[in-house]
């Protein structure tokens, strides 16, 4: 079946110039547009759980990084920096700022959901888009090789999505998102199904992303230490290695191994 609606993805970005300078020839690669939304969103909506941070922008280079990627693919990128001095009630409200300006590019498409740890190959786009049409479905959700160091990889219910996969695309027709976590738009995702295609995520590879972790998730308290201690690992370890036990997941069926 031969497709020719057009593909959007969206990120939300804050303090993630490492992952786009790593990410974004890719990302380029495989979308016919792709919209970042830059900014911090206090601890609103379907992410009330997260802490409060202070300011409205990142501490790293993104924006530059974003708008020098604006100039030189206006193709391609489209970049909505922090509104002036103002924080996102929530991450629910970010991701539908990203949805408005779809909203001006197209009246439906591919819509894609990439987190800015998140590498995908463009047969993989492909082929989900083609199956989730051939399925008369709505939105599609996967499992991922998530890594939580350069060599250590997570297997169970928590992290690589066997628990809840990861929904990340969409037959998309103009409707705004309900909630960012889980991704879920309004009012419904509609009939949904899950792929085998895996994508990977980096989300605790690097030190700065797992140090601001810490910073803004709640229950948190240790976790670079710990993590600093996973990385010695060379065989098999509880996530509670990981994540403690003083969170839902720090408890969960899941185990860290060592893939070197």
């Amino acid at each position: 079946m031969e497709i020719n609606q057009m593909r959007v993805a969206f990120t939300i970005v804050l303090n993630g110039e490492h992952h786009l300078r790593n990410n974004f020839k890719n990302n380029l690669d495989i979308f016919d547009k792709w919209i970042i939304v830059e900014g911090v969103a206090a601890p609103g909506g379907s992410t009330n759980w997260c802490k409060s941070l202070p300011g409205t922008e990142s501490d790293d280079n993104t924006m530059e990084f974003c708008k020098a990627l604006q100039l030189s693919h206006p193709d391609k990128v489209v970049y909505l920096p922090p509104p002036y001095d103002y924080q996102y009630s929530s991450k629910d409200e970010q991701v539908n700022e990203a949805i408005k300006r779809v909203k001006r590019l197209t009246g439906e498409c591919f819509l894609w959901q990439v987190d800015v740890d998140e590498v995908w190959k463009k047969e993989d786009v492909e082929n989900a888009e083609r199956v989730l049409r051939e399925n008369g479905a709505k939105t599609m959700g996967f499992y991922c090789n998530y890594y939580v160091g350069k060599n250590q990889i997570v297997k169970g219910e928590w992290g690589e999505g066997k628990h809840t996969p990861y929904i990340r695309l969409w037959d998309w027709k103009g409707e705004m998102f309900k909630t960012h976590e889980p991704p879920r738009l309004d009012p419904n995702n509609g009939k949904t199904i899950i792929s085998s295609i895996r994508f990977d995520h980096f989300a605790y590879v690097y030190e700065q992303d797992v140090k601001f972790k810490e910073i803004y998730y709640q229950g948190y308290e240790g976790l670079f230490d710990r993590w600093t201690k996973v990385q010695l690992n060379k065989g098999k370890l509880h996530i509670s290695a990981l994540l403690g036990t003083n969170t839902w997941w720090g408890t969960t069926d899941t185990y860290i191994h060592c893939i070197k």
